[in-house]
C-alpha cells in the first residue's frame, strides 16, 4: 500500500510540473503590457510629438504607414537617459535600433513601427516622428 501511494504521489508531482512548465512556456512569449497605438498626426501635418513612460521589461510600439521613398525623421530624449528606439519595417525587420535619433530613407510601402524600451530601470521620455 505504502509503495501504490508513493507511486501516485510521484505521478501527481509529476503532472503537477508539467502543467507548471507548460504555463511558463505559454507565458514566456507573451507580449509585455505597454503602449500599443498608431502615431496621430494633426490635419495638414507630417509630424507627431509622443510623451511617454515605459518601465522596466516593457516596451511601447507606435506604428504609422508611410510610402517607399519617403524620409523619417525620429528624435527621442528621455529624462535620464535611458531609453532607445526601434524602428521596424513592414515586413518585421527592425532597420535601425538608436538612443537618440534617426534619418532614414524608408525601404517600402506600409506600417512601420516604432518600438520605445528603456534601457535601464523605467524611462520617461518624448518621441518625435516626422515623415517627408
Amino acid at each position: 500500500m505504502a509503495s501504490s501511494i508513493r507511486t501516485v504521489r510521484a505521478a501527481s508531482a509529476i503532472a503537477l510540473a508539467s502543467v507548471a512548465t507548460t504555463v511558463a512556456v505559454a507565458f514566456a512569449g507573451t507580449a509585455h503590457a505597454g503602449v500599443y497605438t498608431e502615431v496621430e498626426f494633426a490635419p495638414g501635418t507630417s509630424a507627431a510629438v509622443v510623451d511617454g513612460a515605459v518601465v522596466r521589461g516593457d516596451a511601447d510600439s507606435y506604428f504609422f504607414e508611410a510610402r517607399r521613398g519617403q524620409v523619417l525623421d525620429s528624435t527621442l530624449t528621455s529624462v535620464e537617459g535611458n531609453a532607445n528606439l526601434s524602428i521596424s519595417g513592414p515586413d518585421g525587420p527592425v532597420i535601425v535600433v538608436s538612443d537618440a535619433w534617426t534619418r532614414i530613407v524608408l525601404p517600402s510601402d506600409g506600417f512601420y513601427r516604432v518600438t520605445v524600451a528603456p534601457t535601464r530601470g523605467n524611462a520617461t521620455y518624448t518621441l518625435y516622428v516626422e515623415i517627408v
